[in-house]
């Protein structure tokens, strides 16, 4: 029988550092979701992915401070869903999905970039349609897509993320 589980609160930069970019991913792993940190387990990307693309020093350094430099430079993470059903940590295995007040964030602080983490158009047109933004959907930093199985591909999905957090650019 699937747990319902509550997801993380958004990470968000402080209230004088300008929102950029919204980094929505589908739910926390149970992982994640133990350690009270996102993109927790250690086999997750995302960490990796933001050094590689300068947003971050060090993705061994420790959350916290992970956190205040993606913040400082006007990053902010959620997640599609505040709740959901689901056993394990697989996005397939997701049901009674309740999503996040993403409109709450937008009167609060947009216009902002959208980078979906894991190209989920779908869910974002069904939760989310009425905001006045298109967002940009990037490679899942999950480890179990293809596209991290190769050097080749691997780089190629850094590349991608690395282009669309060009937005922190001035």
């Amino acid at each position: 029988m699937a747990r319902r589980r509550r997801g993380l609160d958004p990470l968000l930069p402080a209230e004088d550092v300008p929102l950029r970019a919204l980094i929505l991913g589908s739910f926390p792993s149970v992982e994640s979701l133990r350690k009270h940190e996102y993109y927790g387990h250690p086999q997750n990307r995302f960490w990796r992915v933001l050094e590689s693309c300068g947003v971050i020093t060090s993705y061994a350094a420790p959350y916290r401070e992970r956190v205040d430099e993606l913040t400082a430079k006007g990053l902010a993470v959620w997640d599609l869903y505040a709740a959901v059903e689901r056993e394990g940590s697989g996005d397939d295995a997701i049901h009674n999905a309740r999503a996040n007040n993403v409109a709450s964030l937008w009167r609060r602080f947009g216009p902002f970039a959208v980078l979906l983490n894991g190209r989920r158009r779908g869910e974002w047109r069904r939760h989310f349609r009425a905001l006045p933004v298109q967002p940009l959907p990037l490679p899942s930093t999950s480890p179990r897509p293809l596209h991290w199985n190769t050097p080749q591909s691997s780089a190629a999905a850094v590349a991608e993320w690395c282009a669309a957090l060009k937005v922190l650019d001035p």
